[in-house]
Formats: structure tokens, C-alpha cells, sequence
């Protein structure tokens, strides 16, 4: 009989330890699956951003509605960096003359861009660019007067 109280005990001893490692398992396997749903959702984060990138639907707004004033035959220039190809609007929403011009310029991958636009008092226009450094100008032809305008430019990657 007391071999009989040793053996249910020894089960108890048992049955406690394994209990405690089925535990510590499901804890581990616990964690593990945490980490596994957060690295898939932060996969999922990276898929979407760059799907938005593929498609050109990611915005950034370089310049917002900005009247500059320029002397006769002068012009104003903003320059940005592009991470990606895309495409720029530049917008010359208002201005005192109808010799505005829009010039957009850049180097990457060893190709020279340059491309001059006659703007009307109001006009848009967009530009194709690829990865680099981005300089836009926009100015006046006037020999005699300056000239102001309102300028936006948005790029689209």
C-alpha cells in the first residue's frame, strides 16, 4: 500500500511537470504566432505602399498655392527630390502676364531632361520625371515689367 501512495504520487509529480511544460509551450507557440501576424501585417503594409507606388497614386504636394514676384525677365525655382519615377503637375494658377513659362530640368541614370512650356495666365502641365534631383522654374519673358504669379506643384509616384 505504500508503494501504491508513492507510485499516485510520483503521477502527481508527473502530471505537474508536464502540465508545466504543455504550458510553457503553449506560451511559446503563443508569442511566436504573435510575432508571425505582425511581421504578415507589416508585410501586408509594405505590399499595399508599394502597390500604390506601381499604380502612381501616392501624392506629395511640394508646392501650395504660391504667389511669387519676379523682376522683368526673371523666374522662380524650386527644387525637390524624387525617390521614384512618376510625374509632376506644375500649376500656374494666376498671373499678371501672359509670358509665363514653366521649365522642368533633371539628371538621373546618366539622361539630361529639360523641357520649357509657354504658360497661359492659367495652366497646367505635367512632366514624366525618374529618380533624382528635380529643378522647376517658373518665370517671365517680359523685357520691360516683372510679373507675379500663383504656383502649385504636386508630384505623383
Amino acid at each position: 500500500m505504500g508503494g501504491e501512495k508513492e507510485h499516485m504520487s510520483e503521477k502527481r509529480v508527473i502530471s505537474r511537470n508536464v502540465a508545466i511544460a504543455l504550458g510553457t509551450i503553449c506560451v511559446i507557440l503563443s508569442v511566436s504566432l504573435f510575432g508571425a501576424i505582425s511581421q504578415i501585417t507589416s508585410l501586408h503594409n509594405q505590399v499595399t505602399e508599394l502597390t500604390a507606388i506601381v499604380k502612381l497614386t501616392k501624392l506629395e504636394i511640394w508646392v501650395d498655392h504660391q504667389t511669387v514676384s519676379q523682376p522683368a525677365g526673371s523666374y522662380t525655382s524650386w527644387t525637390f527630390r524624387a525617390s521614384y519615377a512618376g510625374y509632376i503637375v506644375v500649376g500656374v494658377e494666376s498671373s499678371t502676364t501672359s509670358n509665363t513659362y514653366i521649365q522642368v530640368s533633371y539628371h538621373s541614370y546618366t539622361v539630361d531632361y529639360y523641357n520649357k512650356l509657354q504658360a497661359d495666365t492659367k495652366r497646367y502641365a505635367a512632366f514624366s520625371v525618374l529618380p533624382g534631383t528635380i529643378e522647376i522654374r517658373v518665370g517671365n519673358t517680359n523685357l520691360s515689367t516683372g510679373a507675379t504669379e500663383t504656383v502649385s506643384i504636386a508630384y505623383w509616384y
